[in-house]
This record gives structure tokens, sequence and C-alpha cells, in this order.
């Protein structure tokens, strides 16, 4: 693949370590290398939604009606030999305590995943890897987070390689948007035993980290 490698991230779940919160909580990097084809197709297909007089800002997993949903996954899957899926899922009744805290957990994830793509990672001689992440999910400890996740990555760095983390409204992004789907497939599975669109994207996938090395419940 040729061109600076963009790294999408996304999760899905929540911080409730309670009964009331969800079993489990997944993020997901999903890694292009300036993914303008997939950008352009997405951008077609939205231009398509909005002749024919429907509202779509942007693709949201959760949010869109099935034929929305179904196409998307459609066109993630005629790209998605050109992208590279990796996600990490943790079953969060087997979280200690001490590290159940956001300004914990949240980096923990996020640095685990990272520590392991940006290294696998090709860019160009001397070149950057951005990495692109919604925005904090939790506004009041966004730098806190933002810092945790910093630390998390020391490893991360190979000589000759620079990465910056942004974040930006997944709307900005179609990368995001891709992101988003992934992950919302993959929590399906571990959720809801679903695979219907894990399949679509389990092609792409490169490296599975945590407990979903064994078998979903």
């Amino acid at each position: 693949m040729d061109g600076t490698p963009y790294v999408f991230l996304d999760e899905s779940g929540d911080f409730d370590f309670g009964e009331q919160g969800s079993a489990y909580f997944v993020v997901t990097a999903v890694t292009m290398h300036r993914p303008v084809e997939i950008d352009s197709a997405l951008a077609e297909y939205r231009y398509a939604r909005l002749e024919s007089g429907f509202d779509a800002e942007y693709f949201h997993c959760a949010r869109d009606i099935a034929v929305v949903r179904q196409r998307v996954f459609e066109i993630i899957g005629r790209h998605r030999e050109r992208m590279r899926v990796d996600y990490v899922v943790a079953d969060k009744s087997k979280v200690e305590v001490a590290l159940q805290p956001v300004v914990r957990f949240y980096p923990r994830m996020v640095g685990s995943l990272l520590d392991r793509v940006i290294p696998r990672t090709r860019a160009p001689e001397g070149g950057r890897i951005v990495v692109v992440t919604d925005r904090i999910p939790v506004r009041r400890a966004r730098k806190a987070v933002e810092r945790g996740i910093r630390d998390a990555l020391p490893s991360a760095v190979q000589d000759g390689y620079r990465y910056d983390i942004h974040h930006h409204e997944s709307r900005s992004h179609f990368g995001l948007q891709v992101a988003d789907y992934c992950c919302w497939a993959i929590q399906r599975k571990w959720s809801k035993r679903d695979e219907r669109f894990f399949a679509l994207i389990e092609p792409a996938l490169r490296h599975i980290i945590g407990d979903e090395e064994s078998s979903p419940p």
C-alpha cells in the first residue's frame, strides 16, 4: 500500500462496571493508507441518499436503518483488501477494580491496541502515521485520557517513524465511520452472538488481542 497510513479508532461499550453496564468493551483500529477510494464510495452513497430525500449527514451503524447498514457494510466489504482491522476486547467482569476508572481503563485499552498496531504499520521512510480517534467519550476526563494514551505508547515508536493522535468528530472522517461499523460488528459478535456482519469484515482482521483469543460465550 502506498501513501501515509491512517489509523482510525472507535470503541463500543460503556464505562459502567455494574450490572446495568455492557458486558464487553471493544476498541477497534482500522488502518488504511490515504483512504480516498473508500471515502469516494461512501461519499457517492451519501449523496445518493440525500438525492433520494433522506437526511444522511454521516453514517453511524447503531442508528442507521437496516438498508443503509447493509449497503455500508457491502462498501466496506469491497474495500477490505485495502484495510487492516485490529481490535481488543475486555470482559468487564474480569477487570480489576483499580483499573476501572475511565482515566485508567480507556487509555489502557487504546494503548494496548496501538502498542501493537503502530509497530506493524508501514509508513514511507521518515514518514508519519496519523491516528484519528472519535472525540474522547468522557469530556470531563479528556485531558487525563489523552495523557494516558500517550503514556501507554512508549514502545510504539520506531526509529524514523512518527505518529500523531488527533481527536475528531466521527462525522468528519469516513474512516472513523468505517471504524464505527467494524466495531459494532465485533461487539455484536461478542454480546449478541450475531456474526452476520462480522463475517463481512473478518477477512480484513489481522490481529486480535485479549479475551477474544477464546470463543465468545
